[in-house]
């Protein structure tokens, strides 16, 4: 259509009283965890420990080369207090995520079997996994619970539910559990310049964004250890980095469509109309 068929289509529409209306995709919220002052107190707890014993380079032991943080039972205990069911565990979030959990799950567990036998063995295999789940349950959980309920209150709205934040305070918690999370001392080791902490920001970023939408913890967990795994493979000789980096970048493209496909099935991530205003004045550009 051109611009004066269009024109004259405005003005006809604009003198018959029908409105314009034009749709757009929108998230409707964050996802739904329900808060009390004693969950937000174990996250807070949860998180000092971690980020105290880490730099302190205090452990449970280690399995393999992977340390054993003191804060997973507090994580899980965080994460029973929240409730099973909302991180992805119900059967509307399990149908939700079925494709990645299925292809992802299967290419983690390849990967975790082939790090056994020919890298690391098992003990290290099975400690990658857990560190990336003991992660995700305090940076992709407990700190973005205690920032994004901390903004929410001092802006006077209710902290009580995520998906009552609003916008802002959930964005905030995200940029913040992403800079602590690139602020470990182990990642802090891998940066040679602030330019080198741009991947640990936005690998935080991603897997919150997927959580903290959708809920779900295991998908960012099955990423995060395939990460891991095939970081440390690359270290022992087992990988080169262009592999990992495609593998890697595939690992988070497929994580971030399953975002979106998740938020479709969960009804979160919908078309939402959008009035057009026929009266504002039109552009013409002139013609050659």
């Amino acid at each position: 259509m051109g611009i004066h068929e269009d024109v004259s289509l405005r003005h006809a529409m604009k003198h018959a009283g029908t409105p314009a209306v034009r749709t757009r995709w929108n998230w409707l919220r964050w996802t739904r965890w329900p808060f009390t002052s004693l969950v937000i107190g174990v996250a807070a707890l949860a998180v000092t420990l971690d980020v105290v014993t880490a730099w302190a380079g205090i452990s449970f032991g280690s399995l393999g080369r992977v340390p054993l943080s003191p804060a997973m039972p507090l994580g899980l205990l965080f994460a029973w207090m929240i409730g099973l069911n909302r991180l992805g565990f119900d059967r509307a979030n399990r149908r939700a995520w079925r494709e990645f959990l299925v292809i992802g799950g299967g290419v983690m567990v390849y990967a975790f079997v082939s790090y056994a036998t020919k890298v690391g063995g098992w003990d290290e295999a099975t400690g990658l996994l857990l560190a990336a789940l003991g992660e995700e349950l305090v940076y992709r959980l407990a700190v973005i619970v205690v920032v994004g309920a901390a903004i929410t209150r001092m802006l006077g709205r209710d902290w009580c539910n995520a998906s009552e934040w609003g916008l802002a305070p959930g964005l905030a918690a995200l940029v913040i559990g992403s800079l602590v999370f690139s602020a470990l001392p182990g990642h802090i080791a891998q940066m040679s310049d602030a330019l080198t902490a741009l991947p640990f920001a936005s690998l935080g970023m991603v897997l919150g964004y997927a959580v903290l939408r959708t809920g779900a913890l295991v998908p960012a967990t099955i990423v995060h250890a395939l990460l891991n795994i095939v970081t440390l493979s690359v270290l022992a000789g087992h990988m080169s980095v262009a592999a990992r980096n495609a593998l890697s970048a595939a690992a988070l493209f497929a994580l971030v469509t399953g975002t979106i496909v998740a938020g479709l099935r969960l009804g979160v991530l919908r078309r939402m109309p959008v009035e057009v205003d026929l009266t504002a004045p039109v552009r013409v550009e002139p013609t050659a």
